[in-house]
């Protein structure tokens, strides 16, 4: 007969799917502490033993303690026939160089090992932790205190599909974990660390949480209840968010107009902005200059760029990138792929099979080939000053001024490129044609080039 602990694993195991085939391997992280060995034993009574290996973290931060620590995560393992992983880590250092603190410093080093057991499986492999209800009563604490949104008060997930992590424990309290080991007489570790209230959740397990008991004593039970109502509620509202994001966020940027009049404008624009990075007070300013600033204005996230257009907020990477310039041989006829996205075709012909006269659409480009005096052009990105010479036209314009009275996006003019002589422009590649080298009646060899998308 079942437990209770091994019950309500089984449920939440079940209804969250953390594992979702009979083949799935499974690995649980084992630090030799109450909650990670009442886990491994769960598993093993629920039937997945054959599927388990276990993974121990020593960080080397508690000189003997941690040794100790291992060898009986090392001894427990060995008389429960489970295999056995074991990484050490220099956490200090790696600390010391990140510039973080030894909390995060063990939680970084920790998820980057579990990762490498898991990337690229496909959902073959996951990391089981043994987080529980009350870590999770302790994590909207800690979320609370620094300043949160909902997703930070809906606490940790049952399963994070990316990374492969799942908790089997989380929808159980720590009192039931010690009540199940003490009834298998299952020994443990005591991590005297976590005694130590000069970390942030030992303050909030020690001294924040029993203040809350004084003014009720069920206070874990209903904050894990609230959180249960909170994940609920983050569902929903990701729903209408994904809707927004399908709706207004395209390759070239983000509609915003729809937004407009929207009470909840600024709330929205951060959900859709911050994977690019952007931090809620650039968004609140975002926001508060859309109605009535003007185009051209930029926002900035660490990692990309927001302009102001005139339909669109332009979403572009910070990073340019290496400047484009390519070498083409235009001796013989050719083609190649250009750097963001289509191919270039060129070929020499008589001025007698130029089908059409002279005019060609902005996709096609003509040269007088012996005017030209050389076999090989270059293709390169825009430089300040570049001009052409428009047909229509006496004298020379500015290729900014081109693409900007073109009405060009700025993703479109980052990625513009130049069709070149002896680095002089002779074509804005599939929109304008410098006329220097146009066609003439005593055109011999015409070079035409063709661009397709």
């Amino acid at each position: 007969m079942r437990s209770l602990l091994e019950a309500q694993v089984a449920t939440t195991i079940q209804e969250h799917r953390l594992i979702d085939s009979a083949t799935q391997r499974i690995y649980i992280a084992i630090s030799g502490g109450a909650d990670s060995v009442a886990l491994l034993m769960a598993m093993l009574a629920l039937g997945y033993g054959e599927r388990l290996e276990a993974l121990h973290c020593n960080f080397t931060l508690r000189g003997e303690e941690s040794d100790c620590d291992e060898a009986f995560v090392r001894e427990l393992c060995t008389k429960l026939s489970v295999p056995l992983q074991i990484k050490h880590f220099d956490t200090r250092n790696y600390a010391e160089e990140k510039g973080i603190s030894i909390e995060m410093a063990a939680r970084e080093l920790r998820y980057q090992w579990f990762l490498s057991f898991t990337e690229g499986s496909e959902g073959k492999k996951v990391v089981a932790v043994a987080h529980n209800a009350d870590d999770q009563v302790e994590t909207l604490l800690l979320n609370l205190s620094m300043g949160t949104g909902i997703r930070g008060l809906s606490g940790m997930p049952f399963i994070k599909q990316a990374e492969g992590i799942i908790r089997p424990l989380q929808g159980t309290p720590r009192a039931l974990i010690l009540d199940y080991l003490s009834a298998l007489g299952q020994s443990y570790r005591e991590d005297s660390s976590n005694s130590d209230i000069r970390y942030k959740r030992n303050l909030i397990r020690h001294q924040l949480i029993p203040l809350f008991e004084e003014l009720n004593p069920s206070f874990r039970e209903t904050t894990y209840r609230m959180i249960e109502h909170l994940r609920s509620t983050e569902a929903l509202y990701m729903e209408v968010i994904e809707r927004y994001r399908s709706e207004l966020l395209s390759p070239d940027g983000l509609d915003y107009k729809p937004l407009g009049t929207h009470p909840e404008r600024t709330t929205i624009l951060f959900e859709l902005l911050r994977p690019y990075g952007f931090q809620r007070p650039v968004v609140e300013e975002l926001s508060k200059h859309l109605p009535e600033g003007t185009a051209g204005a930029k926002f900035y996230s660490p990692t990309h760029l927001l302009i102001h257009g005139v339909q669109l907020l332009e979403l572009l990477p910070r990073e340019e990138g290496a400047a484009v310039s390519l070498s083409i041989d235009i001796s013989q006829d050719g083609q190649c792929a250009l750097p963001f996205g289509g191919e270039l075709h060129w070929e020499l012909l008589s001025l007698s099979a130029l089908k059409g006269g002279y005019r060609t659409p902005r996709e096609v480009a003509v040269f007088d080939y012996d005017r030209l005096e050389s076999q090989r052009l270059t293709i390169r990105s825009r430089r300040e000053g570049d001009t052409l010479r428009p047909f229509g036209m006496s004298g020379k314009k500015l290729l900014r001024r081109i693409l900007i009275d073109g009405k060009f996006s700025h993703r479109a003019r980052r990625e513009a490129l130049l069709l070149c002589r002896e680095e002089a422009p002779i074509w804005l590649i599939g929109h304008m044609v410098d006329r220097t080298f146009a066609l003439s009646d005593t055109t011999q060899t015409v070079l035409r080039f063709t661009y397709h998308k």
